[in-house]
């Protein structure tokens, strides 16, 4: 996004808090702030002053009345209004009512029922949902009968929220019953709430509230100008509704409204609290935090999407999940954050009276805890999301089988592409296998890799490298994840190049950084252990000065590549709490490295250092300049580790699918079973959920220079580990006893999945640490 877009864009949400600031009476604001139910007078009254403001639809074209605001510039309104307090009243004709009228209704229609609805004069329902057709809308069974120019309806609609202030109603009929398909013969009507033969019954919501309402047609008569459409072609048109709704259905203004309250509230009652209540407390606020950020690196690119033309269907099934489960729990939060401040029930709540003082305003969290826990079951429960996404993931027609470069440029996609074909020839499974087998950690994947320019990529051109950014390193190990390579690329080469380049020039880093572009050398690197989540306290090594020589103490238990590697980059605490980074000769420390393997096959070594002597020569940087290198390479390997678990992710589920497939059990399929086909949408659900949060920090960590908030790094640690754990463990059930045979390539999948989240730090300890810096 360039940035005059995003000036643009920050210019606009800023003109938009502005009018919010000075524009909302005060009145409707405390009523909100207090959680009261917003009354209908009040909604009347906040709508029509964003009527005169010229801001009543914001989704609608200028020529309907709308504002003309780009789906982002939408989003924006959305996120402010609510932040700002303002009443966030669902408005079923304004949201989605009224862009059927504009695609399918006639002009007379239009210009009839859209002025109405701007200024409130108009307030519509939305008569879908039967009580015998709830999720499964083509069963309808209110029927419409002609009789000359008119329509006789008889049945019933349930569900229609807000409808007892509607006046009017779009109401879907069967015109046809004779039709072959129950989807065929449907017709949408709009019809007139006051008529005669209508009754409007209030259901009592749980909390005392109404919310929605069941409405009943007995010889409706409806004028035959009054059909939306095509006659009996009502199905498309319903669906074209659901479409729309769901994007927005997301609720992503209001978790992140939510979540700016509910940190309020904690940090506001934490000092009362004894230190572990405090402490789980905190922890949970961390999760939901992250989940947010999550959330929205998943929102923002399907707003784009849809704002360049594209259809993000499956994308807002996702995020209605998302969102809506995000919603709920952060309004769970807020009721444990209250505990029995929250029991106090408030009449007056009910009528969008606000209590005088806010204090007693605790109890009306209920209210909307309540009312939200009902939000998964509007525009398509969670279950028929889900059900789209497992079709979709079945089907072939998910990111797990699209081109997974298609976000790269030219150059990046290129080398992405040779990447993949070079492994598919050359590193098949049962290839990796049999080395594996015979304790060669060599497949080829080094050289081949080398011959493909990836040893190369981010050293400067001037010693050899295609001075590429750290960004594009990070998202080749996808590949290498799905390919299961065992050999270092990371750990050997790309993260001592980074180390290295983050190092002030000089003969000594040149000469490295060119061993490493031409493959020649191998390098591992020792990080500080105390730069990990819960190893604070633990030292390391570290190097004291004695006249020219540094003397090296100190103990890494896991370095892994260490064990076939020509040198060592040691960054070790110096006297004064300082950081110095080393280059040692493997030769010169046979003694001290103990070899080992990991359990997917990887090797790693653990380095003991006992009065070990560096000459000042072997000494490439110390203090900060040192220290932001090391910081570099950490958050570089983090990435690394994630990029390499997405990708392995994606196989381990593409593999289960397969199986499920061909797998049978009573006669049927494994991907038959609809409890089965839910467990794998959920399970991609968190793989794009983690995905997408990567490509976010991804970008991030391209515009800052390399550089990343601690923050980001836990939050992306946290998420990606506890996915890549979470794949692997129900892939395995998934597979049944055949998945835990080494023979089968889903075993070393997860063993990969599950080792990777285990190494810098698990996304227990990251999530501890996130929560820490709260």
């Amino acid at each position: 996004m360039s940035e005059n877009v995003v000036a643009r864009e920050s210019e606009f949400r800023q003109s938009v808090r502005s009018f919010l600031l000075k524009s909302l009476p005060e009145d409707i604001r405390h009523v909100v702030r207090s959680q009261a139910i917003i009354s209908r007078e009040q909604a009347a009254r906040w709508q029509r002053i964003l009527f005169e403001q010229g801001w009543a639809a914001p989704s609608w074209p200028k020529k309907y009345g709308g504002t003309g605001w780009t789906l982002t510039q939408q989003a924006i309104f959305k996120e402010e209004l609510i932040a700002s307090d303002a009443p966030n009243v669902e408005s079923l004709g304004i949201d989605t009512i009224a862009p059927t009228l504009m695609r399918h209704g006639t002009d007379e229609q239009r210009q009839h029922f859209l002025p109405r609805m701007l200024s409130f004069d108009d307030y519509w329902a939305q008569g879908y949902s039967e009580p015998e057709a709830g999720s499964d809308l083509a069963s309808l069974r209110t029927t419409a009968v002609q009789d000359g120019d008119h329509w006789v309806v008889n049945g019933s609609k349930i569900w229609q929220s807000l409808g007892h202030w509607a006046n009017w109603a779009i109401v879907l009929v069967r015109t046809d019953p004779g039709a072959a398909k129950k989807q065929s013969g449907i017709s949408v009507f709009l019809i007139d709430l006051e008529s005669p033969g209508v009754t409007v019954s209030p259901i009592r919501f749980m909390t005392g509230a109404t919310f929605h309402v069941q409405i009943f047609f007995d010889n409706v008569r409806v004028p035959q100008s009054n059909i939306v459409g095509e006659l009996n072609r009502g199905w498309d048109i319903a669906k074209g509704l659901l479409v729309i709704e769901r994007l927005f259905v997301a609720r992503v203004a209001e978790c992140k409204s939510e979540l700016k309250n509910v940190r309020a509230s904690l940090k506001k009652r934490e000092s009362s609290m004894g230190n572990e209540h405090r402490m789980a407390l905190k922890q949970r606020y961390a999760e939901l935090e992250i989940r947010k950020d999550a959330l929205e690196a998943s929102w923002w690119p399907a707003v784009q999407a849809a704002e360049n033309g594209g259809s993000p269907s499956l994308e807002a099934s996702l995020l209605k999940l998302d969102g809506i489960q995000l919603l709920q729990d952060l309004h769970l939060f807020g009721i444990d954050l209250l505990s029995t401040d929250s029991l106090r029930f408030n009449p007056e709540a009910l009528q969008g009276i606000a209590p005088q003082n806010m204090a007693d305003a605790g109890g009306n969290a209920s209210l909307s805890f309540w009312r939200y826990r009902g939000s998964s079951l509007a525009g398509g429960s969670t279950e028929i999301q889900q059900g789209i996404v497992a079709k979709a993931v079945f089907n072939g027609g998910s990111e797990l089988q699209s081109d997974q470069a298609a976000h790269a440029s030219e150059e990046l996609s290129m080398m992405l592409a040779s990447i993949r074909s070079w492994l598919d020839k050359n590193h098949s499974f049962e290839q990796r296998q049999r080395l594996v087998d015979e304790s060669d950690s060599s497949t080829g994947a080094w050289d081949g890799m080398e011959n493909l320019g990836v040893h190369a990529m981010c050293a400067p051109e001037q010693l050899g490298g295609l001075d590429r950014p750290a960004s594009e390193m990070v998202e080749l190990m996808a590949p290498l994840g799905e390919a299961l390579v065992q050999e270092h690329i990371l750990w050997q080469s790309a993260l001592p190049m980074q180390l290295l380049l983050g190092l002030s020039a000089s003969e000594k880093t040149n000469a490295l950084i060119t061993s490493l572009a031409t493959a020649e050398s191998r390098i591992a690197v020792v990080l500080p252990a105390n730069r990990f989540p819960a190893n604070e306290n633990t030292p390391g090594i570290t190097a004291a000065k004695q006249g020219n020589t540094w003397v090296l103490n100190g103990r890494a238990a896991l370095v892994i590549g260490a064990n076939s590697t020509n040198k060592l980059l040691v960054c070790a605490t110096l006297d004064g709490g300082e950081t110095g980074i080393f280059a040692l000769a493997v030769q010169d420390l046979a003694s001290s490295i103990r070899p080992y393997a990991l359990h997917d096959g990887r090797t790693a070594a653990e380095i003991t250092l006992d009065g070990h002597k560096a000459d000042s020569t072997q000494l490439l940087a110390q203090g900060a300049v040192a220290d932001q290198a090391v910081q570099r390479a950490y958050t570089f390997a983090i990435l690394c580790i994630c990029s390499e678990t997405i990708g392995a992710a994606r196989v381990a589920l593409c593999t289960t699918v397969d199986f499920m497939k061909v797998r049978t059990q009573f006669n049927r399929t494994l991907s038959d079973f609809q409890l089965l086909q839910n467990r794998v949408a959920e399970l991609y659900r968190s793989w794009v959920r983690a995905k997408n949060l990567l490509k976010q920090v991804m970008l991030d960590f391209q515009h800052n220079d390399a550089r990343l908030a601690p923050g980001s790094i836990c939050a992306l640690k946290y998420i990606v580990g506890s996915t890549g754990r979470k794949v692997a463990l129900e892939a395995l059930h998934l597979h049944g006893a055949i998945g835990f045979q080494d023979e089968t390539p889903i075993s070393h999948y997860c063993k990969r999945l599950f080792d990777n989240d285990l190494i810098f730090g698990t996304s227990l300890e990251h999530l501890a640490q996130y929560s820490a810096d709260f």
